[in-house]
């Protein structure tokens, strides 16, 4: 009886009895309530306990968010991890929104025209795939019924649509794949920064990636940053000799291509500007929360398609229309 007091104490003082709670609860077994209704101390699994986990599922909590983004090189001004925490802020603000958990950021992912950065490390797009592949179907098979892949932008997506494809014709069960640079491109979302007097992109969302994740650093070479420089500056992102030929050639598709100079890539930003009194980064961080709130809906409904292709198993096709005609 003495080590079940101590072991009672240190729930209590913990979590204020909400441990021990719930545990009695399981053994009752009542029927499942609101995952809304049992708070947690943090969004992101590597901070909880399994059994806090366990008990997010039992309670029927079914989501999970897994961010991925590789590490690669963005010139002087942008941290290289930029893409990964542009899919992990959004997961926790998503998470926050509609009862998720989030899986920590996966970095293992292609990078393809950085490579000439140092510091960038390249996966290529099959050991990408696999190892969203090998997170998302284990995390199913512990009861997530709903595993969304988050990435930032090109070219990690797509690794991530691959592995969404594969993962739903090897086991009939869907994986939702979410670009971030969609919901960035929106009309919705960019009329936030309409009129802004230089380049809002990549540098500000990182930087309000990091203080969303508790990881706020300063601006890397602020008076740089603060130059006004426009989308058109950053243009071309190969030598002059050759941009007319890429530029002729991804009107039509994609070509392999590398970066041969910092400037191509990253140094073009802007960040540290104040527009109509507010500061950029606060206003990237409710370009952010803004995308959150226009993805959102979008799980209610692969929550509903989930849902239906458990009742509609697959099956071959048959003809059924006009069947008269020869």
């Amino acid at each position: 009886m003495k080590s079940i007091g101590r072991r009672d104490f240190f729930q209590n003082l913990l979590t204020g009895g909400a441990l021990a709670r719930a545990a009695a609860a399981q053994t009752a077994q009542p029927a499942p309530q609101s995952s809304g209704n049992i708070p947690f101390s943090s969004r992101r699994m590597d901070e909880m306990t399994s059994r806090e986990i366990e008990f997010y599922l039992k309670s029927g909590g079914d989501l999970v968010l897994i961010p991925f983004g590789p590490i690669s090189g963005h010139g002087a001004l942008i941290p290289v991890g930029m893409h990964a925490h542009w899919a992990h802020a959004l997961s926790l603000l998503i998470a926050d929104k509609a009862n998720g958990l989030v899986f920590p950021p996966t970095h293992c992912c292609f990078a393809g025209a950085t490579r000439t950065f140092r510091g960038t490390v390249s996966f290529t797009h099959g050991e990408q795939v696999m190892v969203l592949k090998r997170i998302a179907s284990t995390l199913n098979k512990q009861g997530f019924r709903r595993t969304v892949l988050v990435g930032g932008t090109n070219p990690e997506d797509t690794g991530g649509m691959i592995a969404a494809r594969e993962l739903f014709d090897e086991t009939e069960i869907p994986t939702f794949f979410i670009s971030a640079r969609r919901a960035f491109d929106l009309p919705e979302v960019q009329e936030l920064w309409r009129g802004y007097p230089g380049n809002f992109n990549e540098q500000q969302i990182e930087l309000a990636s990091l203080r969303i994740l508790g990881r706020e650093r300063p601006i890397p070479l602020e008076d740089w940053s603060r130059e006004i420089k426009t989308d058109k500056d950053a243009e071309h992102d190969q030598p002059a000799e050759i941009a007319p030929d890429m530029a002729a050639m991804r009107k039509w598709g994609v070509v392999g291509f590398r970066y041969f100079a910092e400037e191509n890539h990253g140094n073009r930003g802007n960040a540290g500007i104040l527009f109509k009194g507010r500061s950029d980064i606060d206003i990237a961080v409710d370009v952010l929360r803004k995308s959150a709130d226009v993805i959102v809906p979008a799980l209610t409904s692969f929550e509903h398609y989930s849902k239906w292709l458990e009742q509609h198993p697959v099956k071959y096709i048959s003809p059924t229309e006009r069947l008269q005609e020869k």
